[in-house]
Order: structure tokens, then sequence, then C-alpha cells
């Protein structure tokens, strides 16, 4: 159903997309993981990204991100999680367990579906959930995201 990834060369990490900015050395301090199985999706937000000077990692499959985000030492500063990445429903049933595990990450929706979605998420969790409808404007998305980072409350 969805298109396999490019081989990937052995050093990095599973499911990451090549050509994203880890794959480069990076000085950039804010990582953002973004998860999406649309490769035009994923080649514009981390084009967006990148341009303003975030680190990029750019995931296929919600699988690829639990399995790196888990193995991770240093996991990143901000997720954008779709919510129909394998099944209707994964990226939600992957909020559960990420915000379990990592409360300190920054979670952000990014969804063609926009606030349908929301009813969702009664009595999941008690805070405001992040939701951004596709196509993202660049100027909003990036304002969003820095917002958010800023914020120190996940």
């Amino acid at each position: 159903m969805h298109a396999s990834i490019q081989q990937q060369d052995a050093e990095k990490l599973p499911g990451q997309v090549p050509g994203s900015a880890s794959d480069q050395e990076s000085t950039v301090a804010q990582r953002i993981a973004h998860i999406d199985d649309d490769p035009d999706i994923r080649d514009t937000v981390r084009r967006i990204l990148e341009a303003s000077g975030y680190a990029v990692e750019s995931y296929q499959t919600m699988n690829d991100f639990m399995v790196s985000l888990w193995n991770s030492t240093n996991p990143p500063d901000l997720a954008i999680l779709d919510v129909m990445v394998e099944t209707m429903d994964i990226g939600l049933e992957a909020y559960v367990e990420i915000h379990k595990r990592f409360p300190e990450l920054h979670l952000i929706f990014m969804t063609s579906l926009g606030e349908e979605i929301r009813p969702y998420f009664t009595g999941l969790s008690d805070e405001w959930i992040l939701i951004m409808e596709k196509p993202v404007e660049p100027i909003s998305f990036l304002s969003i995201i820095h917002n958010r980072l800023e914020n120190n409350e996940p």
C-alpha cells in the first residue's frame, strides 16, 4: 500500500527518510520529527522547517518513528504526527503511548481531518491538543512551531 523508502545506509535511524537534516551535520539545537506517509507533504514540511533553521527527521510510518524514539537517548524537541499514517487512527494511538513515555515531548497533529478529530481525544488527555490542518500555510505553520517550542508546557 505504501511506497517503500529508498535503501538506507546502515548508520541511519530506522525509518528515517533520506535527505533529512539529521543525515547531514547540524548545529541546530531544536529537532523536529515529522511523520507522514505522503512524500510530498514530508518534503514540503522539511523544506519549510529547514529553511527556518530547524533540524528535521522525517519518517514514513508511525512504527518507524516509535522504534527510533524508543531507542533514542536524545528525543526530538517536537513531533508532528499525522493521524492516518498506516491505519485510520494510528496517530491517536501513538499520541497516547508517546505522551505516557515522553511527557515533555511537544506533540502536534497535522491532518487533513482538521478539527474533526478533536472528539477522539475525549478522555485521553486533559491537555489541549494542537491540530494543524493540511495543507499548511508556511508563515502560520512556522509561528505555531516556534510558539510550541518556546512554551515550556508540552
